[in-house]
């Protein structure tokens, strides 16, 4: 599969198309999340992939990167989504991911500002065009489409996503060397 991206946005952004149904992504995050809530009152997650030895699988990998063990070593897609839509998603996905998670901001809210160690890799499940993704010392604004297709976002550039809908917004995010 050709991993080029289909465009860039000023080196922030590029769009690799998975081809993946949006409806059947958003019914699998919805059952996943009757069965496992997520959690952190602001900045609700959900580990979709795992590490050896885990002992907490669905949240293990949801907290802060200094408070976790490295974040590659989170590359096992969790045995409970074997036979579901994600195993299917994780197939589209045409390089190595680790420390993918289901993450959601709730309504009226902002992530602090930060930066990552490496780029993102986002799907979004669940979306508004109240939802967008900021690049803050560039002044650039993104919104990521709920349309099946992935979005490489250079996270490694100080960046804040908010939700000024009424609504979660959800993505699965994932992290990848990939145009590191």
């Amino acid at each position: 599969m050709d991993v080029t991206p289909e465009w860039v946005v000023d080196g922030l952004v590029a769009k690799v198309r998975l081809g993946l149904d949006a409806e059947a992504l958003r019914m699998a995050a919805s059952e996943l999340i009757a069965r496992h809530p997520l959690i952190h009152d602001s900045t609700k997650q959900l580990s979709l992939q795992i590490r050896k030895g885990s002992d907490d699988p669905w949240y293990e990998s949801c907290f802060r990167d200094a408070d976790i063990a490295p974040e590659t070593e989170y590359d096992m897609l969790n045995p409970e989504l074997e036979d579901t839509y994600f195993k299917e998603v994780f197939a589209a996905f045409p390089f190595p991911v680790f420390r993918a998670r289901l993450m959601a901001l709730t309504s009226r809210h902002c992530y602090s500002v930060h930066h990552d160690e490496t780029p993102r890799f986002h799907v979004a499940i669940e979306t508004s065009k109240h939802a967008p993704f900021v690049f803050v010392d560039r002044n650039e604004v993104f919104r990521v489409p709920a349309d099946g297709d992935g979005y490489w976002l250079d996270t490694r550039q100080e960046h804040t996503a908010m939700n000024g809908a009424s609504d979660l917004r959800i993505h699965l995010v994932v992290g990848l060397d990939q145009w590191a």
